[in-house]
Order: C-alpha cells, then sequence, then structure tokens
C-alpha cells in the first residue's frame, strides 16, 4: 500500500468535501426498542462522500489529496489514520481546535444488508475560501466535490478551471442543498444518484433526465440507482450499465467507491462505455466487506474482476 504523498505537488484527484468516522456494525437483526445482543462484527471505518470516493481511487494508483476539516482529538485522528491507510494525502485537511468531526453509527442486518444508520453532522468549521491552497488547486488534474462547505466549493472550482482542470461533483441523492445552481455550471463531471436527478429536472426517465442535467455543461453525467445500474450521457450517447451481481455484505459508501472508480477511468482515457463499466465494478466490490472502504480494491483486483465477469 502506498504511503501518502505529501511532497507531490500535482494530484491527480483533489477532494474537498466531507471526512467522517463511521462505526460499522454487522448484526442478526436491526434492534427494536431495550433489546440488547452480540454483534456479528464491529469496526471502525473512515466515511465521507469525497474522502471515501478519494480513498478509491487512491487504491487504483491515483495522486490524491483531501482538502477539508476535521478536530484535534481522537475523532479526528481516526479520520486521518483511516485516509492515510490508502495513501490519500492528508497536508491540506485542517485539525481545528474546536468542534468535532462529523461521525456516524451504522447498523447492518447480516442476511439483508439493510441499514440503519446514526448520524452526527459534527461541529467542525467548514474551510474557507481564503483557506484553499491556491497553487494546489491550480495543479489539480480533477477537483472532486460532494456539496459540504459551497462557498469553498465554488471559488475551489474557479481556481481548478482557470488552471485547465476538471470539476467533478457527487450531487448525492439527499435534500437540495444550498449553493448548487451557483455550483452546476462549473461542473465537468456530474454524478448523482436517481433521486438527485428526478427532484432536481422532475423527469423519472433516466436518459431524458440525464439530456436535462446536461445542459448545466458537464461532459458527463451519469445516474446511478443501485441495483438498476448506472446510465451516462457522454457526447449525446445515453448507455446503460447493469450492476454486477456480487455477494453483498453491506452497501454503505458504494455510491462513493463509484465515484472513485469513474474518476480513475476518465483520467486513464478509458472510454464511455467502459468508464461506467469499471465505476460499476469498483462499486460492486466495495459492497463485498462490511464498511466502505474495506472492499475497496486496487487495480490488479479490478482487472481480475472485470476479466471474470459476464457483464
Amino acid at each position: 500500500m502506498r504511503a501518502p504523498r505529501a511532497s507531490v505537488a500535482t494530484f491527480d484527484i483533489v477532494g474537498l468535501g466531507m471526512a467522517t468516522v463511521d462505526l460499522m456494525a454487522l448484526v442478526p437483526r436491526l434492534p427494536g426498542s431495550d433489546e440488547v445482543f452480540e454483534t456479528e462484527a464491529l469496526e471502525i471505518e473512515g466515511g465521507g462522500p469525497v474522502a471515501s470516493a478519494l480513498a478509491a481511487a487512491s487504491r487504483l494508483g491515483e495522486r490524491c489529496a483531501i482538502i477539508g476539516s476535521t478536530d484535534r482529538g481522537t475523532w479526528g485522528d481516526q479520520v486521518v489514520e483511516r485516509l492515510e491507510l490508502v495513501g490519500v494525502d492528508v497536508t491540506q485537511l485542517r485539525r481545528r481546535a474546536e468542534g468535532i468531526a462529523p461521525r456516524s453509527v451504522i447498523l447492518v442486518e447480516a442476511d439483508s444488508g439493510r441499514r440503519s444508520i446514526l448520524y452526527s453532522r459534527g461541529t467542525v468549521a467548514s474551510p474557507t475560501p481564503t483557506e484553499l491552497p491556491r497553487e494546489l488547486l491550480g495543479r489539480a488534474r480533477i477537483l472532486h466535490l460532494d456539496g459540504f462547505h459551497p462557498d469553498a466549493a465554488r471559488a475551489a472550482a474557479e481556481l481548478v478551471r482557470a488552471g485547465g482542470g476538471t470539476v467533478s461533483l457527487d450531487g448525492g441523492a439527499g435534500v437540495s442543498w444550498p449553493g448548487l445552481g451557483e455550483l452546476l455550471p462549473l461542473v465537468d463531471l456530474l454524478i448523482v444518484a436517481r433521486a438527485f436527478a428526478v427532484r432536481e429536472t422532475g423527469l423519472e426517465d433516466e436518459s431524458r433526465a440525464a439530456e436535462a442535467l446536461s445542459r448545466h455543461g458537464a461532459r458527463h453525467v451519469v445516474i446511478t440507482d443501485g441495483e438498476r445500474g448506472a446510465w451516462s450521457l457522454v457526447e449525446g450517447v445515453v448507455r446503460h450499465q447493469s450492476a454486477f451481481a456480487v455477494p453483498v455484505v453491506d452497501t454503505t459508501g458504494a455510491g462513493d467507491a463509484f465515484h472513485g472508480g469513474y474518476l480513475h477511468a476518465v483520467l486513464r482515457s478509458c472510454e464511455p462505455a467502459d468508464c461506467l463499466r469499471r465505476a460499476s465494478a469498483v462499486a460492486a466490490l466495495a459492497c463485498t466487506r462490511l464498511g466502505g472502504r474495506a472492499g475497496l480494491p486496487d487495480e490488479g483486483e479490478l482487472e481480475d474482476f472485470l476479466q471474470h465477469s459476464r457483464h
């Protein structure tokens, strides 16, 4: 496994977004009120949309760095340690004296994969536009965003575009967030869950929704929908990739893994259909282990999976 590369001036992917700590529990069933029983597995894992996408891309061989905020206590130590384990540079992850990092407790039902998620947003202050590492962003090949820290995200996107880089956005699936309308015209690679696409366009059909989203200016628009697979619109052509059949343990972070795999494929100049296929494979492999990062493949493991897959 590669060590963090803080001395590298140019990164393939720089991420700006949330980094969390996830306490993962594999349970025989989701508990009811006042129930007490033993877990089948209990693990501490790193989480967060941008952080886990960077973890996926770094495992595949890309040089990745994260910009963000965390605390100076035990939770922040875990955030940093989990990113360093997968080779993500944390030089620009500010350790704040005040506040606590975001964290989650995720219960996964062993037989069904159903989940219950308890989370705290944390109280660490967001990075500000004036805190951004301008030189690093000006040299980044791709900037990956997740909608958190909207003021800093817009400023970072402008810096990356001015330097000739590409801006990627994980649109997520939750409620619409402030600043989205100002950020979308700065995005080149837009990857969103189907719920996001339907909410923003009012269109149920994935092809039509992708076309509507592309009017904001993104060159790649991708819509994901779990077991139904993913759709992309690139250069006017809509493509669909079925989900890979794998023994699913936990779907936590599968979308983040998809993003990391897609960015890796774009950086390797893969054809649009291959970008979709590789990203889907990375997401599928991530589901085979408990937590959002334990199942992330390296490049050799990804190639072996693709070679032996029916898709």
